[in-house]
């Protein structure tokens, strides 16, 4: 039979695998987030937007706002701007890159955890 103790250690070793499970798959979607971010063929987000806190990329997009603090906003909410700008915009000049089949939903969930995790507020 297991005692308390020990079933309060496989509990705990329970939720860290759990935790570091994540943290690594968030770390692969922020990573692929970014790909979307600056890949020509995909998102090319990068030729219209500037983006806090990662400066290995260029900084040269102004044609769209500065993506700044994108921590605070929800992720639906981030989701759908990119997904579909002129639903809340009717004459956005943003594509809508997910109607249009540009980019998956998955990498859309990607992109948003990258500009999130990226533009932290400070």
């Amino acid at each position: 039979m297991i005692n308390a103790k020990k079933l309060l250690v496989l509990a705990i070793a329970g939720m860290l695998g759990a935790t570091i499970a994540n943290a690594t798959g968030n770390e692969a979607l922020i990573k692929e987030g970014r790909k979307v971010f600056t890949t020509k063929k995909l998102g090319n987000c990068l030729a219209c937007h500037a983006v806090q806190g990662d400066a290995g990329i260029p900084q040269t997009g102004d044609i769209g706002p500065k993506l700044a603090n994108l921590d605070t906003y929800p992720k639906e909410y981030l989701f759908n701007k990119i997904w579909n700008p002129n639903k809340t915009v009717p004459d956005s000049v943003m594509p809508p890159m997910g109607k249009s089949h540009k980019i998956t939903r998955h990498q859309v969930d990607a992109l948003v955890a990258y500009l999130q995790a990226t533009t932290k507020a400070k």
